[in-house]
């Protein structure tokens, strides 16, 4: 066990997959860090790269940040334990370290109408494509993106559509009015 600051006990040795999928869901390539304690602090002490094509080390280069696993051993996952989170249930950040190891103060808080206001008003500026977007402008996961805007419909923020079309209207707040989204072809 590896004491953190603010005295959350993090089980170590930890496995971090990092994993970088294509449009339909498919892994590219994949990388599995082993975190564990060297003189007495979180450090990478393994690392296997995989990839389905071989591996495009330039890219790597510039879109992979090797100590980010540190990062989510070391910051991360002991924020996430001090909020009462399990980090293995959490969609954790995909971009944006070193920042994006500290953890969002709403994460874990109820997700509050005008966060989920202004996440569908961007979503029907994004159109198709707008779970990737969100994910990266908001570091978190596709899947993360797409259940605020599931979130959204339900309260009744953003109206409902067919299953599986994009859209709707923005409802807003006190005046029952509704703003229409151009539709793109």
């Amino acid at each position: 066990m590896w004491e953190a600051p603010g005295g959350v006990d993090v089980e170590v040795p930890l496995i971090v997959g990092v994993v970088c999928t294509d449009d339909t869901g498919a892994e590219l390539w994949r990388v599995d860090a082993t975190i564990d304690l060297v003189n007495e602090s979180p450090a990478l002490v393994k690392m296997q790269v995989s990839g389905r094509e071989g591996l495009d080390v330039g890219y790597l280069q510039n879109h992979f940040r090797w100590a980010s696993p540190v990062d989510i051993v070391s910051v991360t996952i002991p924020q996430l334990l001090l909020r009462g989170i399990d980090p293995f249930k959490h969609d954790l950040p995909v971009n944006g370290f070193p920042n994006a190891a500290y953890v969002d103060r709403s994460i874990g808080a109820r997700l509050t109408d005008e966060f989920l206001e202004e996440i569908a008003a961007r979503y029907l500026v994004l159109g198709r494509g707008y779970a990737k977007a969100l994910a990266l402008e908001r570091n978190v996961s596709r899947r993360t993106a797409v259940s605020w805007i599931e979130r959204a419909r339900e309260r009744g923020i953003l109206s409902a559509t067919t299953p599986g079309v994009a859209g709707g209207t923005l409802v807003s707040r006190g005046s029952g009015q509704r703003q229409r989204r151009p539709r793109r072809s």
